[in-house]
């Protein structure tokens, strides 16, 4: 049985090491490709691509045109695509430059527009038989030119060169009175108080929201009161119910009322454990609420602030980027902590919902459920730090930060670290092993080579044991092949004695049976005796005498009280009943000498005495 295990532990690491070597090699084959030589350098590639904001079709490339009040796209203005922008052919304009230049003298028009009397014209005017577009203000008596409709302009866009100008004009006449009706006193003074309306809504949202979250978390702090008072009042409930069914044991005999007096006590356990996890979902409602709105608050500032920065003319510019990264950045986290919640949500009803087997000894299904709720939490915590891991990818892909090297150069750090931390993988393997087979726990005495001790500590690296002289022995899981439990379900106390061959055998075996059922009978020692010591015989005879052997079943980590109890008793039984110990014999030898010194050998022997 051993041996099956240790193979099969064997297999699983293999197969795990596999796995990350595996893995790995994948990652460092990224970085090998990543190393190999370009035709091109970097500079030369970023000179060939188009710039940010630019888009390219073929032989045009495309710029866009934004509104200085809300940066909201206007048009779009085209050019030849210029390949290298290193080198620029003469007489060319780059898509970028013309935007940039079409953009600084909006905001020269806008800002000149807050100061007009009247709202500006925009005009379509001809250079060089192009039309061009230009505004006409009550601040200067010359126009100022905005922008140049060209053919890649017209063939774009699909349209004659005046027709698209006169598309333009509308667009930007309309902006224009947009801007200068957002800009007036009276307007400015209303979307002041509106935005000063929804931040006063978004304090007071805020006020109710902590007052509930602050409500929810006495109410956790009760439910967690009456959870821990439970705990305790299902550990005594459990002793007061053993003795319980000792007294009724001790009325009533037959093995009838002993299997229902184990029927009893098992319904028992299960209705409370399943009272118990009743407290538990609400406490998990409790927290699931608490979660709910935190996120309504984050999501309510965050319109609000959007709301506010629309609503202002000085704030509407920065309002479309309110609505982009931060918004994705919140989508993202708030997926990644609802999957975190449904999946621990998932675990405990996976695993609270699988029957416990009725056939199962008690002590076994007490131990059953008390290991899910080990193991649910080990879940818990892998799903936990996957999910956390897909949003800190998720985030800095959403920057733009080139995750793959950043993936390949944890590769290659792990790679490192895994060659010199085998040991510590193996122990972790070891240790999950070790905690999904149930081979112990926490609480439970056992032995590990030559030493043993009280399980104080289990997690997926080390087992601590306390031994008798309170020494802390720290054991790496890796190094954990066989494993003796003592005190798993139930213990045994192997009771053997020597008894002097002049004792009558059925006395002494009668007088252990008087014993045994002596001390089964007393309710203080009842509930460390599941069953009446057996008493099996005489299991050898040599030249000390008879060996007697009792066997005494006992509960877990009683059969060190209880042997030394009956150990006590049998002494003093014996010495009632007169029933000699064992020893060895001894035969003497010894030398009768006559008058005329001719010596004549004499025997004498003993029976009960050494021999010499």
């Amino acid at each position: 049985m051993f041996s099956f295990h240790r193979s099969r532990r064997s297999s699983i690491r293999f197969g795990v090491m596999c796995c990350l070597a595996i893995a790995l090699v994948l990652s460092w084959g990224a970085i090998a490709h990543s190393q190999l030589p370009t035709v091109l350098g970097d500079n030369a590639q970023r000179a060939l691509n188009p710039p940010d904001g630019v888009t390219r079709a073929g032989e045009y490339e495309t710029a866009t045109i934004r509104s200085p009040l809300d940066n909201q796209v206007l048009f779009e203005i085209t050019s030849p695509t210029i390949f290298n922008r290193d080198q620029v052919p003469e007489g060319k304009l780059p898509v970028e430059v013309r935007a940039q230049e079409v953009n600084e003298r909006l905001w020269r028009v806008f800002y000149r527009t807050t100061r007009a009397n009247e709202t500006p014209v925009v005009t379509v005017a001809k250079l060089n038989n192009r039309p061009i577009l230009e505004i006409q203000d009550d601040q200067s008596t010359r126009p100022i030119r905005l922008v140049t409709v060209t053919e890649p302009d017209a063939d774009w866009n699909g349209k004659e060169l005046d027709e698209l100008a006169q598309e333009w004009q509308k667009i930007l006449q309309s902006e224009i009175a947009r801007f200068k009706q957002l800009t007036a006193p009276d307007e400015i003074g209303r979307r002041v108080s509106q935005a000063l309306q929804i931040l006063l809504g978004l304090i007071l949202a805020t006020g109710v929201i902590w007052g509930l979250r602050h409500w929810l978390h006495r109410r956790q702090q009760q439910l967690e009161t009456r959870y821990q008072a439970q705990l305790t009042a299902i550990a005594a409930a459990e002793k007061a119910q053993n003795t319980q069914a000792q007294t009724i044991s001790e009325l009533t005999a037959g093995e009838e009322t002993e299997a229902q007096e184990i029927a009893d006590l098992r319904s028992w356990f299960l209705a409370t454990i399943t009272h118990q996890m009743t407290l538990k979902r609400q406490l998990d409602i409790n927290k699931f609420l608490k979660w709910l709105l935190f996120w309504l608050f984050i999501l309510l500032w965050y319109f609000g602030v959007g709301r506010i920065m629309a609503t202002v003319p000085v704030l509407m510019r920065w309002s479309l980027y309110v609505w982009a990264t931060p918004l994705a950045l919140i989508v993202i986290w708030f997926g990644i902590s609802l999957a975190i919640r449904l999946s621990k949500s998932l675990i405990d009803r996976v695993l609270h919902s699988w029957p416990v087997n009725p056939l199962l000894p008690f002590g076994e299904a007490q131990r059953t459920t008390l290991r899910s709720s080990t193991i649910a939490e080990a879940l818990k915590g892998f799903f936990t730090a996957v999910f956390i891991i897909i949003g800190i990818v998720s985030t800095l892909s959403l920057f733009n930060v080139p995750t793959g090297s950043i993936l390949a150069g944890g590769a290659v750090i792990g790679l490192a670290i895994s060659f010199g931390t085998q040991s510590l993988i193996k122990d972790l393997v070891n240790g999950c092993l070790i905690l999904i087979e149930d081979q112990f726990a926490v609480g439970d005495v056992i032995q590990i080579g030559n030493k043993g001790g009280l399980v104080e500590n289990l997690n997926l690296r080390v087992t601590q044991l306390r031994n008798g002289e309170g020494e802390l022995i720290t054991i790496p899981n890796s190094a954990i092949s066989d494993v003796s439990n003592l005190t798993r379900l139930w213990s045994r106390v192997d009771f053997a004695i020597v008894v002097d061959y002049e004792n009558d055998p059925k006395q002494v075996l009668e007088v252990l049976r008087q014993v045994s059922q002596q001390m089964y009978d007393e309710p203080f020692w009842r509930d460390r005796l599941p069953e009446l010591p057996e008493v099996l015989g005489i299991d050898d005879l040599s030249h000390t005498g008879m060996l007697v052997r009792v066997w005494i079943k006992t509960a877990p980590m009683e059969q060190w009280s209880v042997g030394r109890e009956f150990r006590l008793r049998v002494r003093q039984a014996f010495e009632t009943h007169h029933i000699q110990i064992g020893r060895p014999q001894r035969v003497n030898y010894t030398i009768n000498a006559s008058t005329s010194g001719v010596a004549e050998g004499g025997l004498h022997r003993s029976p009960n005495s050494a021999q010499e």
